[in-house]
């Protein structure tokens, strides 16, 4: 939206950070009366599918790397998503020594802190599907002790508790199978390991003002079409169920700037509706302009929380 932020290329539905539309143009039009409406940001090329909707991230091109560097770079510059970058790195506590893994490590931020915590003896190693994003991941990071490998959520190519500390940010929610997924990373973790896992739940998006209908039809179709629209609330479930000691919980909401109405994701989700037949090009109109208009007054508002929860892997007894 990794979204809202990418986190690579979506293969085998395990990828990806969140939705955040992309590298944009504006555009403007005018009225049959001739005033011209208020710019917006649309994407320059498509990101997605939108006949499959904008949550499966399923057709995000390798040659659009940069737009997706962009649309990470945007995400982590969020103060949400910064606050719980931050608490999950506390909760992790990576040490001196230890192996240190991101899965969708995207363009290698976090892979970067780990490096300065697990010091020369340690490894810090970003697990990234997409070649293009290791190579911006690599180029980034250069002079640091980091190392990008190619793999997915479901199949760490890691051996069986052979990982100290693991993060997985905003993956979960493109995942069909979640369960499966952390199963694996709890496979991988050794015993006394720590994992912390952030996600969103889309459920508690809040857009205003809006027609209540045509508002309720897109998210309606946006959720539908999502692989795991409620990641979110699972986070904790999912810790539990695979036999982790839950160690931490939190929330951070995300409030977008005004701006943020005629940008990213509210740009790209009415465009993706009245593409998929949900609403009429009119209603997405008149979504536009009313988000732009109530901008311009200072009255749009859009919300969205994210959850982090960490675990810990339990020694034998």
């Amino acid at each position: 939206m990794a979204a809202v932020a990418l986190k690579g290329r979506v293969l085998n539905g395990l990828q990806g950070k969140g939705f955040g539309g992309g590298l944009v143009r504006r555009y403007s039009r005018r009225t049959e009366g001739g005033d011209q409406m208020t710019e917006t940001q649309v994407p320059d090329e498509p990101v997605v599918d939108a006949t499959r909707g904008s949550f499966k991230l399923t057709h995000v091109a390798e040659q659009n790397i940069e737009r997706q560097a962009f649309i990470l770079d945007v995400m982590a510059s969020r103060p949400a998503v910064k606050t719980l970058k931050t608490w999950a790195l506390r909760k992790l506590a990576p040490a001196v020594g230890e192996t240190a893994v991101d899965v969708g490590s995207g363009t290698g931020e976090d892979v970067v802190a780990f490096a300065e915590l697990v010091g020369p003896d340690g490894h810090a190693i970003g697990v990234e599907p997409s070649p293009g994003l290791r190579t911006e991941a690599t180029r980034r990071s250069a002079g640091v002790q980091v190392e990008y490998v190619d793999g997915h959520a479901e199949a760490l190519p890691f051996g069986d508790e052979s990982v100290d500390v693991l993060r997985c940010e905003r993956v979960l929610q493109h995942v069909d199978n979640p369960t499966a997924v952390v199963k694996e990373m709890t496979r991988v973790l050794r015993p006394g390991g720590r994992i912390a896992l952030i996600d969103t739940d889309w459920a508690t998006a809040i857009i205003h003002p809006a027609d209540p209908d045509v508002l309720q039809r897109m998210v309606g179709y946006f959720l539908s079409e999502s692989a795991n629209p409620f990641s979110g609330r699972q986070l904790r479930g999912l810790l539990a169920e695979a036999g982790l000691e839950i160690t931490g919980e939190t929330a951070s909401t995300w409030i977008e700037a005004q701006e943020g109405a005629r940008q990213g994701f509210i740009a790209m989700m009415h465009l993706t509706a009245a593409q998929a037949g949900v609403i009429t090009p009119a209603e997405a109109d008149n979504f536009a302009q009313g988000l732009a208009e109530a901008a311009d007054r200072g009255a749009f508002h859009m919300s969205l929380t994210m959850y982090a929860v960490s675990a810990l892997k339990p020694r034998a007894v």
